[in-house]
């Protein structure tokens, strides 16, 4: 088993990019933020949101999908020449797109989202962005509703009981309070940021673990991911469940999150844990073993990183009102 990269250049993830691969030619700088539009659904509302984003001037627009390819591609890329295709040729996880998506932007402030989301009343402006920028953190989350305008309960809450982590879902009551992760992968994302924590780990594949995985890591090194009450995303159809039931992602994000300890300002995994994970892993004797000496190496590898543990971040987590 191999663990995260710090950067994303061991990812070997082969994509195909359509449309414009210069620099963008209505903007003489860096654009003030990059929008990264995730494929789903198919086109039934691709086209309408892409020209709806196309309008705003200040941003550099990303498009990713695949490895299934809508037919109408090449057409989209002649109707909007400016927008940048990434067509990815294997089936990878969400968060391995958006590793992608990162690499191929310009700008430091990166805006993810679905193409079965609606922008509310004109939420993204210049004011956002420079809001964004001023608050520093690694990803402001926006308040997300459903089809029927009501507001979902997005932001994550994580706690322990009796001695079992739970992660919490709970309504955008109040501006900037925090999530554990970002509800769906949405957010606009400080693209420096991102790269220092590592991005989302390509080897967890379960979207609920991977999120899981880089809040827990992000929170630990010190990283903040707070909402923005002005930023609304609205759900065009059905929002999708996800499954988080324990399964060998959940083993991994266990290992490199829920086992570490911090002591004498740095981050380790002790020994002794290696009995816990023995009688709790399915994996058998000699790959468990494997598996726990490969995390326990990369979070030494990483020790100065870490600012608090899980048992602390979580302890002093603030619950919304």
């Amino acid at each position: 088993m191999s663990t995260i990269p710090l950067t994303f250049d061991d990812q070997n993830t082969p994509y195909t990019i359509v449309g414009n691969t210069a620099q963008d030619c209505r903007k003489d700088s860096l654009p003030l933020f990059s929008i990264l539009l995730l494929n789903r659904g198919g086109k039934f509302h691709r086209e309408e949101l892409l020209h709806e984003i196309y309008k705003i001037d200040f941003a550099e627009i990303l498009y990713i999908e695949g490895p299934e390819f809508s037919y109408d591609i090449e057409q989209l890329s002649r109707k909007y020449p400016e927008v940048k295709f990434l067509l990815c040729q294997s089936q990878i996880s969400t968060g391995e797109k958006i590793n992608i998506g990162m690499e191929e932007s310009q700008s430091h402030l990166v805006f993810v989202f679905w193409s079965n989301n609606k922008i509310v009343s004109n939420s993204i402006t210049a004011e956002l962005i420079k809001r964004t920028e001023q608050q520093n953190v690694l990803c402001s989350v926006p308040v997300m509703k459903n089809i029927h305008h009501k507001d979902i309960p997005s932001i994550q809450v994580p706690g322990f009981i009796k001695g079992n982590l739970k992660v919490v879902p709970w309504s955008p009551v109040k501006n900037s309070i925090e999530s554990i992760f970002p509800f769906d992968y949405c957010g606009i994302y400080n693209r420096k940021k991102y790269y220092n924590i590592g991005g989302f780990d390509n080897n967890i594949k379960n979207p609920y673990w991977q999120k899981l995985d880089f809040g827990f890591r992000a929170f630990m090194w010190g990283e903040r991911i707070r909402l923005d009450t002005g930023f609304v995303l609205q759900y065009l159809g059905d929002t999708e469940v996800e499954n988080s039931s324990p399964d060998k992602d959940y083993k991994i994000f266990f290992l490199k999150n829920i086992f570490v300890k911090y002591k004498n300002n740095a981050g380790f995994i002790p020994l002794y844990k290696l009995l816990n994970y023995l009688y709790y892993s399915d994996s058998g004797p000699v790959r468990s073993i494997k598996e726990f000496i490969t995390i326990r190496k990369w979070v030494r590898e990483n020790k100065d990183r870490y600012k608090n543990d899980a048992k602390a971040l979580v302890k002093l987590w603030k619950v919304p009102e």
